[in-house]
């Protein structure tokens, strides 16, 4: 079993201080610093909009100043972890507020993104195409719904104009109709969800949110690599449910992680779908990749004890 060295994990420390976002940067003092949640609160509260909703490229992806679905899934991502604190609470309930009225009935969700998106820099993924009418990402409908729907179930007594069970049963529909699993991402964001229903939703999920990862899960370690899957994306903690996943992978994963930021102590960790989307007007979303990408691994190493104390 591998773990971080201590001198390594402060020198990639000093690098994330230097070269991340302000969010990820009060992200990082949060969870290793046992900083005060008011300057992260802060940060959050940048992104979002009069509308209550999230944008301000708080996804590095599409520059999109306009509130959108995603971006307020990350927030609240971010916020469900300070939500014992009065001034989190009212970010999130603005947050609440914007889901509910940009609710999309026809869909019985949200899309992810408004076609507003092309108006600014943006990777291919992140297109809006006009006769389809949203993104790719969209084609999978659980991304970001299902994950939406987990945040409005954890604070319904914010919410007032959505039908929750109706749309719990939307998400079940959506996922155990599925013979074959195309996106880890609509996986992750159905990993939440379960967090937040009760435990006979969780029966009704369950398998079907196993079989998802069975099928799209990466073992061979000789493509980690690559933009891939990994064990630990859909077990990020010890106490996480495990779904099958390998123990076994889970360490190796681990093993992987400390070895990758042992390389890249002295810069920062480089995302693994690469820089060449990242040219010109979308730079700067590249190196807030690397800060993002560093912290998302640096805090698992933490949840797992693997780094040096």
């Amino acid at each position: 079993m591998l773990k971080l060295r201590n001198k390594s994990f402060k020198i990639i420390t000093e690098n994330l201080k230097e070269k991340a976002r302000p969010i990820d940067r009060e992200r990082f003092n949060y969870h290793f610093n046992n900083a005060g949640p008011e300057k992260l609160i802060k940060e959050i509260k940048k992104y979002q909009n009069e509308d209550g909703g999230f944008g301000q490229a708080l996804e590095p992806d599409f520059r999109l100043p306009l509130s959108n679905p995603m971006a307020t899934s990350i927030a609240l991502s971010y916020l469900q972890n300070l939500d014992n604190h009065s001034s989190a609470r009212e970010l999130i309930k603005k947050a609440i507020s914007y889901l509910e009225n940009s609710f999309n009935q026809n869909r019985n969700g949200w899309y992810a993104v408004s076609r507003e998106v092309n108006d600014y820099p943006h990777t291919p993924w992140w297109h809006y195409d006009e006769d389809e009418r949203m993104t790719v990402i969209d084609k999978h409908w659980g991304n970001p719904s299902a994950e939406l729907l987990a945040y409005l179930l954890r604070y319904s007594n914010y919410t007032n104009q959505i039908n929750l069970d109706a749309l719990i049963e939307k998400a079940l529909k959506n996922i155990q109709h599925k013979k074959e699993y195309e996106s880890e991402n609509e996986i992750y964001c159905y990993l939440e969800l379960y967090k937040a229903v009760d435990s006979k939703t969780k029966a009704l999920l369950k398998g079907s949110i196993a079989e998802g990862i069975k099928q799209l899960i990466v073992y061979d370690q000789k493509k980690w690599q690559e933009y891939v899957p990994l064990p630990l994306d859909f077990v990020p903690a010890p106490e996480s449910e495990r779904f099958g996943v390998s123990e076994a992978k889970i360490e190796a994963n681990l093993d992987f992680y400390v070895e990758l930021i042992e390389k890249s102590k002295d810069t920062l960790v480089k995302p693994p779908w690469g820089k060449s989307f990242y040219q010109t007007d979308l730079s700067k979303a590249y190196q807030e990749w690397q800060g993002n990408w560093t912290l998302k691994i640096l805090i698992t190493l933490d949840n797992y004890g693997r780094i040096e104390k």
